[in-house]
């Protein structure tokens, strides 16, 4: 009996060990800042145009959102996402809520859900095909709106910055 036990055991150590190595590999379960630096930035050459994105979130029913995007100089791309070769002015866009990656996005609208009770950071940023992230001039090309939300009040009554 004890010997089928820690033959069990070792099973469990050892599959535990397994799993965690190959899901802590995947640089698209990572988050934060070092999760959105996984795939390393692209800088755009000079006498390209910039890409820019705006974005809006607005209330989507009791106590959900919904975000929008504006794009300038640049176009979604879902079908040549992973190539090698860097894009500049199409690929897609990886949001991010309080620091922490949610999603990559193919189009301008994205139903956040429901966001946590006070402050609410939401970021956008714009990645070519081979997932870096675009930069220009050495900065991201990114957008970021602060939500305030408070359940206490009234469902419309929130702050956006």
């Amino acid at each position: 009996m004890m010997k089928k036990v820690r033959s069990w055991i070792s099973f469990i150590i050892i599959f535990l060990g397994f799993f965690y190595f190959y899901t802590s590999q995947n640089p698209h379960n990572q988050t934060g800042a070092a999760g959105h630096m996984a795939h390393g930035y692209v800088e755009i050459p000079k006498g390209n145009k910039i890409p820019a994105v705006n974005l809006s979130v607005s209330p989507d029913g009791p106590d959900t959102w919904l975000l929008k995007l504006n794009l300038f100089h640049f176009a979604f791309a879902p079908e040549k996402v992973g190539e090698k070769k860097p894009s500049y002015n199409e690929g897609h866009a990886h949001l991010y809520i309080n620091g922490k990656k949610i999603s990559r996005l193919y189009g301008e609208y994205y139903h956040l859900g429901n966001l946590e009770e006070g402050r609410n950071e939401v970021t956008i940023t714009l990645n070519s095909n081979n997932h870096g992230a675009l930069m220009a001039d050495g900065k991201p090309v990114q957008a970021t709106r602060v939500i305030e939300v408070n359940k206490q009040e009234k469902s419309g009554d929130h702050d956006l910055e």
